[in-house]
């Protein structure tokens, strides 16, 4: 091969890979806000799922830890919800934990996690998840880690269950 056809399909290269550069930039460019909208959509409808009543949502903190302010129409305080991160058996778990004006639980949703399917991946069912409703942190413990405990852990996944478990119980103590 001659050095004039070597040099020759580099710039035809180059000139394709930044065509593409470009045209990805453009299209990410273009698609951006309505991502960061269903992104805004999605987490309205997870803050009303856990506060049914809330009307409006807003950023704030609570002991210096960010969350989002929950108000009824009555534009009275229904409660907070906080973001979490903690580590499970399979990685990070992404929780999303609402607590009423008395620091009790809400409700809790998994955004996020890569827990073993069929197994660790079950702490996003409304059976487990259930459980946390009402609950203070003195009893909110795996039955089998602690007798007071009220949770029933997921069979085959203990990690996983204790790792959710954990983390809202110590974001509550930490809060009250």
């Amino acid at each position: 091969m001659k050095k004039k056809d070597i040099i020759a399909g580099i710039v035809v290269l180059l000139s394709i890979s930044v065509l593409s550069g470009f045209l990805l930039a453009q299209a990410y460019r273009l698609t951006k806000p309505k991502i960061e909208e269903q992104k805004k959509i999605e987490e309205e409808r997870l803050n009303r799922e856990i506060f049914n009543e809330g009307i409006k949502f807003s950023q704030d903190k609570v002991k210096e830890r960010p969350c989002t302010a929950v108000y009824k129409e009555n534009g009275e305080l229904a409660g907070w919800i906080f973001d979490l991160k903690t580590t499970g058996y399979g990685g990070n778990i992404l929780i999303k934990a609402g607590f009423d004006s008395d620091m009790k639980i809400r409700g809790i949703r998994i955004l996020e996690h890569t827990e073993t399917p069929g197994l660790g991946s079950k702490i996003t069912d409304t059976k487990f998840l259930g459980q946390f409703k009402g609950m203070e942190p003195s009893v909110l413990y795996l039955k089998k880690d602690k007798s007071e405990g009220l949770i029933d852990g997921i069979t085959g996944a203990t990690i996983s269950s204790r790792a959710v478990t954990e983390s809202v119980r110590k974001l509550q103590e930490e809060l009250e």
